[in-house]
Protein backbone atom coordinates (compact mmCIF):
# COMPACT_ATOMS: atom_id res chain seq x y z
CA UNK A 1 0.00 0.00 0.00
CA UNK A 2 1.52 3.69 -0.25
CA UNK A 3 2.72 5.13 2.56
CA UNK A 4 0.01 7.14 4.82
CA UNK A 5 1.20 9.33 7.55
CA UNK A 6 -0.75 10.39 10.11
CA UNK A 7 0.46 12.94 12.92
CA UNK A 8 -1.15 15.17 15.91
CA UNK A 9 -1.19 14.78 19.40
CA UNK A 10 -1.23 11.95 21.44
CA UNK A 11 -4.58 12.96 23.95
CA UNK A 12 -6.02 10.58 26.45
CA UNK A 13 -8.34 7.97 26.05
CA UNK A 14 -11.07 6.29 27.97
CA UNK A 15 -8.49 3.84 29.74
CA UNK A 16 -10.60 0.65 28.72
CA UNK A 17 -7.20 -1.05 26.52
CA UNK A 18 -4.88 0.15 29.90
CA UNK A 19 -7.57 -2.04 32.27
CA UNK A 20 -7.53 -5.06 29.75
CA UNK A 21 -3.57 -4.77 29.05
CA UNK A 22 -2.76 -2.75 25.73
CA UNK A 23 -2.61 0.77 26.67
CA UNK A 24 -2.64 2.63 23.56
CA UNK A 25 -1.54 6.37 21.85
CA UNK A 26 -4.30 8.09 21.13
CA UNK A 27 -3.46 10.47 18.18
CA UNK A 28 -5.76 13.27 17.38
CA UNK A 29 -4.91 13.36 14.16
CA UNK A 30 -4.93 16.91 12.41
CA UNK A 31 -5.65 15.23 8.74
CA UNK A 32 -9.21 15.54 7.89
CA UNK A 33 -9.76 12.18 6.03
CA UNK A 34 -8.70 9.17 7.24
CA UNK A 35 -7.43 5.74 5.73
CA UNK A 36 -10.17 2.85 5.50
CA UNK A 37 -11.05 1.86 8.77
CA UNK A 38 -9.04 -1.31 9.56
CA UNK A 39 -6.17 -2.74 12.01
CA UNK A 40 -2.67 -1.39 10.64
CA UNK A 41 1.19 -2.63 10.38
CA UNK A 42 2.97 0.48 12.24
CA UNK A 43 5.87 2.61 12.75
CA UNK A 44 5.43 5.20 15.61
CA UNK A 45 7.53 8.36 15.52
CA UNK A 46 7.62 10.01 18.83
CA UNK A 47 8.33 13.55 19.48
CA UNK A 48 11.68 12.80 20.46
CA UNK A 49 12.88 11.00 17.33
CA UNK A 50 12.29 7.57 18.08
CA UNK A 51 10.89 4.73 16.01
CA UNK A 52 8.84 2.69 17.65
CA UNK A 53 6.87 -1.15 15.75
CA UNK A 54 3.12 -1.05 16.75
CA UNK A 55 -0.23 -2.13 15.84
CA UNK A 56 -3.15 0.45 14.80
CA UNK A 57 -6.95 0.96 14.81
CA UNK A 58 -8.48 3.50 13.02
CA UNK A 59 -12.34 3.28 12.96
CA UNK A 60 -14.60 3.27 15.62
CA UNK A 61 -13.90 0.51 18.64
CA UNK A 62 -17.44 -2.14 18.64
CA UNK A 63 -15.66 -4.36 21.53
CA UNK A 64 -14.52 -1.23 23.60
CA UNK A 65 -17.73 1.02 22.80
CA UNK A 66 -20.47 1.87 21.08
CA UNK A 67 -18.90 5.88 19.59
CA UNK A 68 -19.18 6.29 16.39
CA UNK A 69 -16.51 8.74 16.10
CA UNK A 70 -13.45 7.45 14.84
CA UNK A 71 -9.91 7.37 16.44
CA UNK A 72 -6.27 6.39 15.77
CA UNK A 73 -5.03 3.98 18.50
CA UNK A 74 -1.88 2.69 18.44
CA UNK A 75 -0.72 -0.22 20.70
CA UNK A 76 3.32 -0.06 21.32
CA UNK A 77 4.12 -3.72 22.66
CA UNK A 78 6.73 -3.14 25.45
CA UNK A 79 6.77 0.69 25.65
CA UNK A 80 6.08 1.95 29.32
CA UNK A 81 6.80 6.01 28.67
CA UNK A 82 4.63 8.30 29.10
CA UNK A 83 3.21 9.88 25.45
CA UNK A 84 0.51 12.36 26.17
CA UNK A 85 0.40 15.90 25.03
CA UNK A 86 3.09 14.82 22.97
CA UNK A 87 3.26 15.79 18.91
CA UNK A 88 3.94 12.15 17.47
CA UNK A 89 3.14 10.50 14.02
CA UNK A 90 1.94 7.25 12.75
CA UNK A 91 3.22 5.61 9.51
CA UNK A 92 0.99 3.25 8.20
CA UNK A 93 2.80 0.21 6.43
CA UNK A 94 0.29 -2.49 5.81
CA UNK A 95 -3.33 -3.29 6.41
CA UNK A 96 -4.15 -6.28 8.70
CA UNK A 97 -7.75 -6.72 8.65
CA UNK A 98 -10.97 -4.88 9.20
CA UNK A 99 -12.39 -4.04 12.37
CA UNK A 100 -15.20 -6.25 14.18
CA UNK A 101 -16.44 -6.45 17.62
CA UNK A 102 -15.00 -9.10 19.72
CA UNK A 103 -17.05 -10.60 22.59
CA UNK A 104 -15.35 -9.43 25.16
CA UNK A 105 -12.04 -7.16 25.99
CA UNK A 106 -10.15 -10.49 26.54
CA UNK A 107 -10.63 -11.90 23.37
CA UNK A 108 -9.77 -8.22 21.86
CA UNK A 109 -6.54 -8.64 24.01
CA UNK A 110 -5.45 -12.57 22.15
CA UNK A 111 -6.09 -10.94 18.96
CA UNK A 112 -4.39 -7.79 18.78
CA UNK A 113 -1.50 -10.08 20.35
CA UNK A 114 -1.46 -11.63 16.97
CA UNK A 115 -1.65 -8.63 15.11
CA UNK A 116 1.23 -7.55 16.75
CA UNK A 117 2.95 -10.91 16.07
CA UNK A 118 1.91 -10.34 12.41
CA UNK A 119 3.16 -6.45 11.98
CA UNK A 120 6.17 -7.24 14.68
CA UNK A 121 8.95 -8.21 11.34
CA UNK A 122 7.59 -6.02 9.37
CA UNK A 123 7.81 -2.62 11.54
CA UNK A 124 10.64 -4.07 12.62
CA UNK A 125 12.52 -4.20 8.75
CA UNK A 126 11.05 -0.61 8.64
CA UNK A 127 13.00 0.83 11.08
CA UNK A 128 16.10 -1.65 10.83
CA UNK A 129 16.34 0.84 7.68
CA UNK A 130 14.90 4.31 8.44
CA UNK A 131 16.61 7.08 10.19
CA UNK A 132 14.70 10.41 11.57
CA UNK A 133 15.55 13.76 10.28
CA UNK A 134 14.67 16.92 12.30
CA UNK A 135 15.66 19.75 9.78
CA UNK A 136 17.61 20.13 5.97
CA UNK A 137 20.57 19.88 8.03
CA UNK A 138 19.94 16.92 9.44
CA UNK A 139 19.14 15.16 6.00
CA UNK A 140 21.92 16.53 4.90
CA UNK A 141 23.95 14.89 7.02
CA UNK A 142 22.06 11.56 7.19
CA UNK A 143 23.16 11.30 3.28
CA UNK A 144 26.74 11.99 4.18
CA UNK A 145 26.95 9.14 6.61
CA UNK A 146 25.49 6.96 4.55
CA UNK A 147 27.97 7.92 1.25
CA UNK A 148 31.02 5.59 3.11
CA UNK A 149 29.06 2.56 2.11
CA UNK A 150 28.87 3.87 -1.48
CA UNK A 151 30.45 1.58 -4.31
CA UNK A 152 30.99 2.05 -7.60
CA UNK A 153 28.13 1.29 -10.02
CA UNK A 154 25.61 2.40 -7.38
CA UNK A 155 22.34 3.75 -8.45
CA UNK A 156 20.28 5.29 -6.41
CA UNK A 157 16.79 6.80 -6.84
CA UNK A 158 15.32 9.54 -4.47
CA UNK A 159 11.21 9.97 -3.95
CA UNK A 160 9.38 12.09 -1.97
CA UNK A 161 6.49 15.18 -2.68
CA UNK A 162 7.59 18.58 -3.59
CA UNK A 163 9.72 20.07 -0.69
CA UNK A 164 10.48 16.28 0.81
CA UNK A 165 14.46 17.48 0.94
CA UNK A 166 15.51 15.11 -1.69
CA UNK A 167 17.79 17.46 -2.96
CA UNK A 168 19.20 18.13 0.39
CA UNK A 169 19.98 14.50 0.97
CA UNK A 170 21.86 14.08 -2.55
CA UNK A 171 23.97 17.31 -1.40
CA UNK A 172 24.97 15.17 1.46
CA UNK A 173 25.86 12.10 -0.78
CA UNK A 174 28.04 15.00 -2.41
CA UNK A 175 30.25 16.15 0.95
CA UNK A 176 29.97 12.52 2.27
CA UNK A 177 31.87 11.39 -1.08
CA UNK A 178 34.43 14.54 -0.81
CA UNK A 179 32.52 17.06 -2.98
CA UNK A 180 33.53 20.56 -1.92
CA UNK A 181 32.10 23.64 -3.89
CA UNK A 182 28.38 24.62 -5.03
CA UNK A 183 25.75 21.87 -5.10
CA UNK A 184 22.88 23.38 -7.47
CA UNK A 185 19.74 21.26 -7.95
CA UNK A 186 19.56 19.90 -11.40
CA UNK A 187 16.08 20.15 -11.79
CA UNK A 188 16.49 23.10 -15.09
CA UNK A 189 20.02 21.09 -16.22
CA UNK A 190 18.42 17.58 -15.46
CA UNK A 191 22.15 16.67 -14.70
CA UNK A 192 24.69 18.00 -12.76
CA UNK A 193 28.71 15.99 -12.78
CA UNK A 194 31.06 15.82 -9.62
CA UNK A 195 33.80 14.20 -11.02
CA UNK A 196 36.38 15.46 -7.89
CA UNK A 197 35.00 12.98 -4.81
CA UNK A 198 35.40 9.55 -3.90
CA UNK A 199 34.14 8.37 -7.42
CA UNK A 200 32.21 10.07 -9.69
CA UNK A 201 28.63 11.41 -8.65
CA UNK A 202 25.78 12.37 -11.33
CA UNK A 203 23.10 13.94 -9.95
CA UNK A 204 19.79 13.65 -12.15
CA UNK A 205 16.36 15.30 -11.67
CA UNK A 206 13.80 13.68 -13.85
CA UNK A 207 11.07 16.31 -12.71
CA UNK A 208 10.73 17.77 -15.72
CA UNK A 209 10.79 14.55 -18.34
CA UNK A 210 8.02 14.32 -20.47
CA UNK A 211 9.48 11.35 -22.42
CA UNK A 212 12.09 8.78 -21.56
CA UNK A 213 13.34 9.32 -24.91
CA UNK A 214 14.88 12.77 -23.36
CA UNK A 215 17.27 10.95 -21.14
CA UNK A 216 17.99 8.28 -23.86
CA UNK A 217 19.06 11.45 -25.96
CA UNK A 218 21.87 12.62 -23.73
CA UNK A 219 23.01 9.52 -22.44
CA UNK A 220 21.77 8.19 -19.17
CA UNK A 221 21.68 4.89 -19.38
CA UNK A 222 25.23 5.49 -19.36
CA UNK A 223 25.23 6.09 -15.68
CA UNK A 224 22.28 3.38 -15.11
CA UNK A 225 24.65 1.96 -13.85
CA UNK A 226 28.01 3.97 -14.50
CA UNK A 227 31.75 4.29 -13.28
CA UNK A 228 30.46 6.30 -10.30
CA UNK A 229 27.38 6.91 -7.58
CA UNK A 230 24.24 7.57 -9.69
CA UNK A 231 21.81 9.81 -7.86
CA UNK A 232 18.40 10.31 -9.78
CA UNK A 233 15.45 12.84 -8.32
CA UNK A 234 11.80 11.68 -9.69
CA UNK A 235 12.84 8.94 -11.28
CA UNK A 236 8.99 7.49 -11.19
CA UNK A 237 8.88 9.62 -14.06
CA UNK A 238 10.54 7.18 -15.97
CA UNK A 239 11.20 4.14 -14.08
CA UNK A 240 11.55 1.78 -17.30
CA UNK A 241 15.18 3.07 -17.46
CA UNK A 242 16.14 2.16 -14.20
CA UNK A 243 18.15 -1.19 -13.46
CA UNK A 244 16.39 -3.72 -10.97
CA UNK A 245 19.76 -3.41 -8.73
CA UNK A 246 19.56 -0.36 -6.89
CA UNK A 247 18.77 1.50 -3.55
CA UNK A 248 15.46 2.96 -3.64
CA UNK A 249 15.42 5.67 -0.80
CA UNK A 250 12.23 7.29 0.14
CA UNK A 251 11.85 10.59 2.02
CA UNK A 252 8.53 11.01 4.35
CA UNK A 253 7.15 14.35 5.56
CA UNK A 254 5.77 13.93 9.39
CA UNK A 255 5.52 17.34 9.44
CA UNK A 256 6.65 20.88 8.62
CA UNK A 257 10.23 19.92 9.76
CA UNK A 258 10.55 16.00 10.42
CA UNK A 259 10.87 13.71 7.64
CA UNK A 260 11.85 9.70 7.49
CA UNK A 261 14.39 8.99 5.63
CA UNK A 262 13.70 4.86 4.46
CA UNK A 263 16.09 2.82 2.25
CA UNK A 264 15.13 0.17 0.59
CA UNK A 265 17.53 -2.12 -1.13
CA UNK A 266 16.19 -3.60 -4.71
CA UNK A 267 17.20 -5.95 -7.24
CA UNK A 268 19.98 -8.00 -4.95
CA UNK A 269 21.28 -4.49 -3.76
CA UNK A 270 23.64 -5.01 -0.69
CA UNK A 271 21.88 -5.54 3.08
CA UNK A 272 22.03 -1.40 4.48
CA UNK A 273 20.27 -1.83 8.03
CA UNK A 274 23.94 -1.48 9.40
CA UNK A 275 24.22 2.15 7.56
CA UNK A 276 21.27 3.48 9.97
CA UNK A 277 23.68 2.74 12.91
CA UNK A 278 27.00 3.57 11.93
Amino acid sequence: METVVLTGVIRHGRGKGHLAGFPTANLQAEQSALPAYGVYASVFAAEDGKLLPGVTNIGTRPTADESSVPTVETWLPGYQGDLYGERASVVLLSRLREIRAFPDMAALKAQIDRDAAKADEESRRFIARAAVSGSAADTRGIGARIAPNLERGDVITLTGPLGAGKSEFARGIARGLGVEGTLPSPTFTILNVYDRGRLPLYHYDWYRIEDPEELLAIGAEEHLPGDGVTLVEWSEQAPELLPEKRLAVQIIPLDEERRIVYFEPTGGFRPVGGWMTE
